[in-house]
């Protein structure tokens, strides 16, 4: 991968991963007695940290500040393996709080800190033993120059295993919470999570394998762990940063498309509630919004003004309703096959538009008191629902055609029948 590829996929991770660490600092700061939540704000931390010691231009600045050549391996790999440790633990923590009465998860949190430590200990010693901080800068092939130094392969094989382990244990453990963990954003996110760890597998078994290659000879397959492992490590980096960051956006994303889905149904009704309201005035208690701008700022209260005020008028319009009508849908419905909540959407459509037209020409039906079947059994979001259908039914074609046949002529005022 080469230097300017590798500086902007690094930043942009950094950027993204600094963010949601920002985010949940704040939390914390209100909740500074969370363990999970201090877990959670170390691991994000410790994930964005080796993006920026590993890039290049701040890889040589730090070793050059630090005055020893490749010691921002050392920090990247560090802190790596506290973002692996204060991960594992953190799905470990959630694990143990559950009221299971088993002892196990809570060994498995001691373990998994236990193993980290001493994975961090042993490579910070096995660093310094070698010759690497005394040798010219190395940031992108570290592992390549010199991977035949034992001390460095020893270094390079403590960290790849407890890669290697971590990736396994978040995709067991990230499938397992996302079982029963609340929240659908916090699901998606331990998904995405396990995704990653896929992908960092594709990277730690390479090296691995490479560096134990080594201890034979050259490795043959070079480009593998040069390219595409660096590749897969910046694919995991990117689904880390979208998992660990999913609930955090995610639900300020999912209130932002709820809110659109919203909107664009009280435009898509507005076509019906004109046509009742123009029939009947008197039930507008609110005058509609002078501007998108103004509708977006009460958009809840106009939604649910809409939705009464539409229901008012049909309870007005029911005394117009002809049996005549509904079996004239039902058969324009059998013929078009359609079926199901369409159906239901159509009838009350036709129902409507011919109460309507009999309202503005004071026209009565020949068949009045029909039986009108409530489906949503007064529930509010689901009466919006069927209105949002009402509305669209009240447009289309197939009713444009439908209703002409209606239409009564003079002589057959009050009777509500189909014309022939």
């Amino acid at each position: 991968m080469s230097s300017v590829l590798f500086v902007v996929v690094h930043g942009v991770l950094a950027v993204i991963s600094w963010s949601a660490f920002t985010v949940k600092a704040k939390d914390l700061a209100r909740d500074r007695h969370n363990r999970e939540l201090r877990l959670l704000c170390l691991a994000i931390g410790t994930f964005a940290t080796p993006f920026f010691f590993a890039s290049p231009p701040f890889y040589t600045r730090v070793d050059a500040a630090l005055g020893r050549h490749n010691v921002s391996m050392l920090i990247v790999h560090t802190t790596v393996a506290v973002f692996l440790t204060s991960t594992l633990a953190l799905l470990a923590s959630r694990s143990s709080a559950r009221p299971t009465g088993r002892s196990g998860p809570r060994l498995r949190y001691r373990l998994v800190v236990g193993y980290g430590i001493a994975s961090i200990v042993a490579m910070a010693v096995l660093f310094f033993l070698s010759s690497a901080t005394d040798d010219a800068e190395h940031p992108l092939d570290f592992d390549t120059r010199y991977g035949s130094v034992p001390s460095v392969c020893a270094f390079l094989l403590v960290s790849q295993c407890l890669f290697t382990v971590s990736m396994v244990g978040l995709i067991r453990m990230c499938r397992h919470c996302a079982r029963i963990v609340p929240g659908p954003w916090l699901r998606r996110g331990l998904r995405v999570v396990a995704a990653g760890a896929v992908a960092g597998l594709c990277y730690s078994l390479p090296k691995a394998g490479s560096v134990l290659w080594n201890l034979c000879g050259t490795f043959p397959l070079a480009t593998v762990t040069t390219v595409l492992a660096p590749m897969a490590v910046s694919v995991a980096g990117a689904l880390f940063a979208i998992g660990f960051t999913m609930p955090v956006w995610g639900v300020r994303v999912g209130a932002a498309l709820a809110w659109r889905h919203r909107y664009r149904a009280y435009r898509r009704r507005l076509p019906l509630w004109e046509a009742i309201t123009r029939a009947f005035p008197e039930i507008v208690l609110v005058p509609p919004p002078a501007s998108r701008l103004a509708l977006a700022r009460e958009l809840d209260f106009f939604l649910s003004r809409q939705v009464i005020e539409i229901l008012d008028g049909e309870m007005r319009l029911r005394a117009r309703y002809d049996d005549g009508v509904g079996e004239l849908a039902r058969d324009v419905c059998a013929a078009h096959r359609i079926t199901g909540a369409r159906a239901e959407a159509f009838r009350d459509a036709l129902r409507i538009a011919a109460a309507l037209r009999a309202h503005t020409a004071g026209l009565t039906a020949a068949r009045q008191g029909a039986r009108v079947h409530d489906s949503t059994d007064g529930d509010l979001d689901q009466e919006a629902a069927r209105l949002t259908r009402v509305a669209e039914a009240l447009h289309s074609p197939l009713l444009t055609t439908t209703l002409p046949r209606l239409t009564p002529t003079p002589a057959q005022q009050g009777t509500g029948r189909a014309a022939p």
